[in-house]
């Protein structure tokens, strides 16, 4: 994970964080949707399905998980809202260290009476997530700083540490003595509507602020497109491994949709129904 968001560093400048303040409107709506709107649906599918606690924890982890580095990708590809892509992601990953762990504790605290009680160490997950997030992004920023040509480690790194967690997940679930088939079964619903709701919530409530529609379709990426390992990491720590099956569940969702959501915008573009995309250059990949 720390390679991961190292490689996320070496992408980003300061200018992307001052893009806050170029799209003040845009930006804080993504910002209000990525870390409350979404953890709250989590909680109301949880409840709506019923969901045991450790169930209903990785549904709220994933709902509470900022964009990735895969949504940047998308939107920089589809030539959607690069510079706003960007931002959100590193702007409310910076923030997720403090409204992860709550949201987490709080819908525990909601669910957990059936199975005893479960805490989540708020403090200590808040300290990990930052030694996962801040401090390797802001080492990767200051190593492109110092070294522009850093930037070509970047797939290196991401490709390391997504290989060396899917090994390890590989790894605990194989050793477990069942297979969590029926939790599994369990979570699918639950995590198809949390993706369609981010659908929905990126774009209406763009449109009904008079946002371009370029936009609210990189809202909508950003919802439902998220970094799900850093998601994985911390139920893995600080849960249990079923916490993590709702978020491999979402997983399955979550990059179908996106991209059909970006190729139905680029559809409209295309017929003159949308707003075009933008020129090719305007932000790169992270």
């Amino acid at each position: 994970m720390f390679a991961l968001m190292f490689g996320m560093g070496l992408t980003l400048t300061v200018g992307d964080f001052r893009r806050v303040a170029r799209a003040p409107v845009a930006t804080l709506l993504g910002l209000v949707l990525q870390l409350i709107a979404m953890p709250l649906v989590g909680i109301a599918l949880a409840r709506a399905f019923d969901l045991p606690p450790l169930l209903a924890a990785g549904l709220v982890v994933v709902a509470a998980c900022p964009g990735g580095m895969f949504s940047n990708l998308y939107v920089y590809f589809a030539r959607a809202n690069g510079a706003l892509s960007v931002t959100l992601t590193a702007t409310a990953t910076m923030a997720t260290l403090f409204t992860m762990p709550l949201w987490v504790q709080y819908s525990l605290s909601r669910a957990s009476g059936a199975t005893g009680d479960i805490v989540i160490p708020i403090g200590t997950t808040a300290l990990h997530l930052a030694g996962l997030t801040i401090l390797p992004v802001a080492i990767g920023m200051g190593v492109r700083g110092r070294w522009p040509n850093a930037l070509k480690l970047e797939k290196w790194f991401s490709r390391i540490g997504a290989i060396v967690i899917a090994v390890i997940m590989t790894y605990d679930a194989g050793h477990r003595p069942e297979l969590p088939l029926a939790e599994f079964q369990q979570s699918l619903a639950p995590a198809f509507w949390l993706a369609a709701a981010a659908v929905v919530l990126g774009l209406a409530l763009p449109a009904l602020l008079g946002l371009a529609t370029r936009d609210a379709v990189t809202i909508g990426v950003e919802l439902v497109v998220k970094n799900i390992l850093l998601g994985v990491v911390l139920a893995r720590q600080s849960l249990a491994f079923d916490a993590i099956v709702p978020i491999f569940a979402f997983a399955m969702f979550q990059t179908p949709i996106g991209v059909a959501l970006l190729v139905g915008w680029r559809l409209l573009a295309r017929y003159g129904l949308a707003a075009g995309p933008e020129p090719r250059g305007t932000a790169a990949p992270s």
